[in-house]
């Protein structure tokens, strides 16, 4: 896992989700945390575009939620530089079933 380096995210499924987590993990310096912000700011706007596409109620409420998970822990590693407890954000939303 190289943290110098951003990850792009093609998805917003279980597995990049968890990534996330374990590279808001491992993550120490303030470098570092701009590069996972940025790394949130992708999945954000992956998920506000399957908002948009949402077939239904349930499925945007579920990616709604997802999504205020994500923003959370992007404002949690980018305002308050705390990449461990946004990491605990995303487990958060993946135990709770919001992800795919």
């Amino acid at each position: 896992m190289d943290l110098d380096d951003i990850l792009e995210a093609e998805s917003f499924d279980r597995a990049t989700l968890t990534t996330l987590a374990e590279r808001l993990r491992a993550s120490k310096t303030l470098e570092h945390f701009v590069y996972r912000e940025s790394e949130l700011d992708e999945v954000w706007r992956l998920i506000d575009v399957a908002v948009a596409r949402a077939d239904n109620a349930t499925q945007r409420a579920r990616l709604t939620q997802l999504r205020a998970a994500v923003v959370e822990a992007h404002d949690l590693v980018g305002v308050d530089h705390r990449p461990a407890a946004a990491a605990n954000r995303l487990s958060e939303a993946i135990l709770a079933g919001l992800a795919d």
